[in-house]
């Protein structure tokens, strides 16, 4: 399986849950050291940079032994949701000029992507209740680093050329081993190389998790178009 994330997810979460608890605790020790035991705030000041600074050194120190993956058409890019997974993937790719009265400055690359909750991975206790996914960011990546998001034009009339489209912004709930399509339209323009899909949560705490892809410095899991 190709995850959002090189670190085992239940650890990050309790990992930044627990620091952030004793992150606070150690403020509020702070304040009333300063207060009333003025001598002890140097010992609750240190406690908390050690704190941050161990977290930080931590995320980098994931971030840097992370790298780049491309995932072929049809591979699937997990993301997880805890007692659960949700499996993403490019399932069809089509370049065209026109859709509809609408024509691309450059050319239009029209994305299906494939949402399916697999139902090998939930948790004994989680039952067959429906999951709704959380809203997800989707851009194109060429070959120079540049992002190029969605063509609002093109989008606009693909939407209206089909019936009841979706987007990765608004999913419908899924139960264990559903899916769905969505669809995605970009505007490249003309002479962008090889360029890849990047699918992604940029949800807090995101950021600040150890591992996930999208914490700083961090290395991502694409798909080739």
């Amino acid at each position: 399986m190709h995850y959002n994330m090189n670190f085992e997810p239940h650890i990050a979460a309790l990992l930044f849950l627990g620091s952030a608890g004793l992150a606070l605790l150690l403020v509020i020790a702070t304040v009333v050291f300063f207060f009333r035991r003025r001598r002890w705030v140097r010992y609750s000041v240190g406690a908390l940079a050690a704190l941050v600074l161990g977290y930080a050194a931590l995320l980098l120190a994931f971030s840097a032994f992370s790298h780049d993956l491309t995932l072929a058409r049809g591979e699937e890019k997990y993301f997880c949701g805890l007692d659960c997974h949700l499996a993403y993937s490019v399932q069809n790719v089509e370049r065209l000029k026109t859709i509809g009265d609408t024509t691309a400055a450059g050319e239009f690359y029209v994305v299906t992507v494939r949402t399916r909750f697999d139902e090998t991975t939930i948790a004994p206790w989680r039952g067959n209740a429906p999951l709704t996914p959380d809203p997800l960011d989707i851009v194109l990546m060429d070959d120079q680093g540049r992002v190029l998001g969605q063509s609002s034009a093109g989008q606009k009339a693909w939407d209206a050329a089909h019936d009841r489209p979706r987007s990765l912004r608004t999913a419908d709930p899924l139960r264990p081993g559903e899916s769905y399509e969505t669809t995605a339209v970009f505007d490249v323009p003309a002479g962008t190389g090889a360029p890849r899909l990047l699918v992604y949560f940029s949800t807090f705490p995101t950021q600040v998790l150890i591992g996930d892809e999208n914490s700083v410095l961090h290395k991502k899991t694409y798909f080739s178009l």
